[in-house]
């Protein structure tokens, strides 16, 4: 799920002028974790996070990040770093994943899965997104990432490549690389990004085209639209709702760049790729309960569907569940253990760090 630099150094500075405003303390903090999947067997990892101090709540730099090691000599390594400049006008968001690491190929489209295909991704990304702050509220930006990805399949691949590529295409199969340059307009009221507790709202809005111009092995643009509603009802309670549409255009393009629903922030419940196609769409609520001190509870509800651009026919994806939240430092950055299920009768159970919006 859901990233020009300034001659200043990328650190969070204090003006004399904010002295009296709230210091949030540096924090950091590392979580071991645990799962167990048909592709990867056993799986081990830490995620972890540092949280510079800061005298605005709405603007705390930090580095973030997962190890990731398997059974099966498999890894992947996510960090993401979300940094401001001293006097705060300027930042950078940014990720960089490298893995080697299973998954499957279950074809392209909304329909039960006709493939269930195995095979290991070697891929590299890096992705950065310097900004600024037109007003309070308002970020505008450049976008920039680098991708390049080589797949090793099984050794029955051969007996279903030809129906595979006249069913789907072969593009994603074969060694690729994409270099995207866009742009994003962020509009951002929340006195929180990890946590809000206050009447707010978030609409961003961003483009990235990857050229064959810059390199690209394909001309593919990609299209996000993120808004996000939180109003505090009673006694400390919340409830968030997330409208998400992500988009590709293309004339070709490589399966593992198709929007996809599962996975741990997006209709928790249904396996990441199983569903993939050029257009994924979802409404999500949650309900936030402050339950003791740190810990919270959360109940949750998605629907949405992943379609094609032309002769799209809908089959609506649903998800509900609950989960627990811990709360780790002053950044309000809490620990996420969710379970959930769907329509289609899957259960999927979730631990990681931050919310799902």
């Amino acid at each position: 799920l859901d990233s020009s630099q300034q001659a200043d150094s990328l650190v969070v500075g204090i003006d004399t002028v904010e002295l009296s405003c709230p210091l949030i303390k540096e924090s950091w903090f590392t979580i071991p974790m645990g799962y167990y999947q048909r592709e990867t067997s056993v799986a081990l990892g830490i995620v972890g996070g540092y949280y510079f101090n800061s005298t605005d709540l709405r603007k705390i730099s930090s580095i973030s990040g997962s190890i990731i090691y398997t059974f099966r000599n498999q890894f992947m390594i996510n960090a993401n770093p979300r940094l401001y400049s001293a006097n705060r006008h300027f930042f950078i968001n940014g990720n960089v994943n490298l893995r080697y690491y299973p998954t499957y190929y279950f074809g392209i489209g909304n329909n039960e899965p006709i493939f269930e295909e195995a095979y290991t991704s070697k891929s590299f990304q890096l992705f950065a997104q310097p900004g600024y702050f037109v007003n309070t509220n308002w970020q505008i930006g450049p976008s920039v990432q680098l991708r390049g990805e080589r797949v090793l399949v099984g050794s029955g691949f051969d007996e279903d490549k030809d129906v595979i590529f006249a069913t789907n295409g072969s593009a994603g199969w074969n060694p690729y690389w994409m270099t995207g340059v866009g742009a994003f307009s962020t509009y951002d009221t929340r006195d929180n990004v990890f946590y809000p507790q206050e009447r707010s709202l978030f609409l961003k809005t961003s483009i990235l085209h990857y050229s064959t111009l810059l390199g690209s092995s394909f001309d593919v643009t990609s299209l996000h639209v993120d808004f996000r509603y939180f109003q505090p009802t009673w006694n400390g309670q919340m409830l968030a709702c997330q409208v998400f549409l992500d988009q590709r255009f293309g004339e070709t393009i490589p399966f593992q760049l198709l929007p996809t629903i599962g996975g741990a922030d997006n209709l928790r419940g249904f396996r990441e790729r199983k569903y993939v196609d050029e257009v994924f769409f979802q409404l999500q609520t949650e309900y936030r309960i402050p339950v003791w001190n740190r810990l919270k509870a959360t109940v949750f509800y998605s629907i949405g569907d992943v379609v094609a651009n032309e002769n799209a026919t809908f089959r609506v994806k649903m998800s509900y569940g609950g989960g627990l939240r811990f709360r780790l430092n002053d950044a309000r950055v809490h620990l996420r253990a969710d379970i959930a299920r769907t329509n289609y009768g899957d259960l999927e159970f979730y631990i990681t760090a931050t919310e799902a919006f």
